[in-house]
């Protein structure tokens, strides 16, 4: 039980840290409806709070919390990254997040080193009724969330067994953005959504404040709040995610 335990707080940081589309896509540009292209790329954090609770099939049940703070002592790599571009009434989004962590739990009789890595992608098409860059947008596409997680059991220097578990989930996906523009330089970019398929379902709401930066204001700052949640089946194993927290980003648009 206990091994099942720490594999899925391993899984519940990831998602913590990374899942979803947390940025809103910001607009690619200002013009409205043109007829060139306009893009849009965005590094962004989510630092979050998971609360994890697992069902087994014999009906029992455990629960755990884990803090943003815990997962960077054990990560090892992270990138994240939003993009997307149009013209006209549709426009293209892209949503990709890879996360590496590796740690090391030394017990009485052995010590077992785990290495997990985790990557999530999400794809689609936006339309904008009013032109791509107006304030709504409706969103469709496909999320795929992947974990690879291996594990070596040592006495000493002695390996003595290893274990590998592998999921992949793809659900369709469906959403909405509304950006109210609250002046010149100042703008909130709300977005829901929700996916289904492999998955349990899974539903992002967030809100991100935006300020535009640069001497021709092309560039946005962005900073909000997020909240998930999403349930996960991996044979008797019911996993319940639910994942709270600060995000940030810089968007860069041409």
């Amino acid at each position: 039980m206990k091994r099942i335990i720490r594999y899925s707080s391993q899984t519940a940081c990831f998602f913590g840290l990374a899942v979803a589309l947390v940025v809103c896509g910001a607009s690619p540009a200002q013009a409205q409806g043109t007829d060139s292209f306009s893009w849009s790329v965005t590094p962004y954090l989510w630092a979050s709070e998971t609360k994890l609770d697992l069902t087994l099939g014999n009906g029992l049940s455990v629960g755990d919390t884990v803090s943003f703070s815990d997962l960077l002592d054990t990560l090892d790599t992270a990138f994240m990254i939003h993009a997307e571009g149009g013209k006209g009434n549709w426009s293209m989004y892209g949503d990709l997040t890879y996360l590496d962590m590796s740690d090391s739990d030394e017990r009485e009789l052995i010590t077992i080193d785990s290495d997990s890595e985790q990557t999530f992608l999400d794809v689609g098409a936006a339309y904008w009724p009013n032109g791509v860059n107006s304030n709504l947008s409706v969103l469709g596409g496909l999320r795929y969330s992947s974990f690879d997680d291996r594990y070596t059991f040592r006495a000493g220097d002695e390996t003595i067994g290893t274990r590998r578990m592998s999921s992949d989930y793809y659900d369709a996906l469906i959403g909405v953005r509304y950006r109210f523009d609250l002046s010149e330089r100042w703008s909130l970019l709300t977005r829901a959504d929700y996916s289904f398929g492999d998955s349990e379902g899974i539903y992002v709401v967030n809100a991100n404040f935006s300020v535009t930066v640069g001497k021709r204001r092309q560039n946005r700052i962005l900073f909000g709040y997020q909240y998930k949640q999403a349930e996960f089946k991996d044979g008797d194993l019911k996993s319940d995610f639910t994942y709270y927290g600060p995000m940030a980003g810089f968007n860069f648009r041409w």
